[in-house]
């Protein structure tokens, strides 16, 4: 059995040169896709290290920064309210509109303590127990004084009193 000449047709001639120039061209177009593609790519890719690499920059800067503002700040900290709160009124038989006025008259009495240091606050909770234990406050006829049970110091200052009749103590 013999092959047969198909070589010196040139009818397969032509179709195997087309054929050859067809897949050159496919590879030449295919190559010049992918390197368009792969450009695009790789340029992308440069300008997400570059976004990546100031942001973290930015992260590490604003977090230092943060960081020495919440240390300035728990240096700085103030009292911004006062909260007083009188434990035996009930079972003094304190109405309402008495305890709101000693609790009025008590936070005047330490009003000027807002806005101060914590720490200014702290060393000077003795003479703010005595001054309150010692002084007299007058609700209509009455006469109370306060003994204080306990204080919290934060930037609430929150101070727990049993109230005492002026007469009793």
């Amino acid at each position: 059995m013999r092959i047969p000449p198909l070589y010196k047709r040139t009818t397969f001639q032509r179709f195997l040169a087309g054929l050859m120039i067809g897949v050159l061209c496919g590879w030449f177009f295919f190559l010049f896709q992918y390197g368009q593609l792969y450009n695009a790519l790789m340029i992308q890719l440069s300008e997400q290290r570059s976004t990546i690499i100031t942001l973290e920059a930015r992260i590490a800067e604003l977090n230092s920064e943060q960081t020495k503002l919440n240390e300035e700040n728990q240096k700085k900290l103030t009292i911004q309210t006062i909260e007083v709160e009188l434990k035996n009124a009930r079972r003094l038989r304190l109405n309402q509109l008495t305890q709101l006025e000693l609790r009025t008259q008590i936070i005047e009495e330490l009003q000027h303590l807002e806005r101060e240091d914590i720490e200014t606050v702290a060393n000077m909770k003795d003479l703010m127990i005595r001054a309150l234990e010692n002084k007299v406050f007058n609700v209509d006829d009455n006469e109370f004084q306060v003994d204080v049970q306990e204080i919290y110091l934060f930037t609430t200052l929150r101070i727990e009193l049993t109230v005492i009749p002026a007469g009793s103590s």
